[in-house]
């Protein structure tokens, strides 16, 4: 497993989401967990590691959508027996609405 090991508290998230790699291709993946750090997906294909990228997906809080958005860098995506590939995206910038959705699912994991 090439994972660095993880830091961060994680908190799982499924949700369709959106890969958009530099070159503006697209991929339609889902989220599996998620932290301040970074996000692990779920890919159809490998996705080449080093890669810029932008991830987007909605989560629900209380009653309210949030868009979430997050640019990041793959570290890691290893095949999978269930998932397909199951990739890692770091994150290296996060708009403050996203971290502030990011920020409150963390707080309600810990509970």
């Amino acid at each position: 497993m090439t994972q660095k090991a993880r830091t961060a508290r994680r908190h799982a998230v499924r949700q369709p989401a959106v890969l958009t790699m530099t070159d503006e291709s697209r991929h339609e993946v889902h989220t599996l967990d998620l932290s301040h750090g970074g996000i692990s997906l779920q890919t159809g294909s490998q996705i080449r590691l080093a890669q810029y990228c932008a991830v987007s997906f909605k989560v629900q809080l209380g009653d309210t959508d949030h868009n979430v958005l997050a640019m990041g860098q793959v570290v890691y995506s290893d095949p999978d027996a269930e998932l397909g590939f199951k990739t890692g995206v770091q994150f290296l910038r996060i708009d403050d609405n996203s971290r502030a959705v990011f920020h409150q699912l963390l707080e309600e994991s810990k509970a």
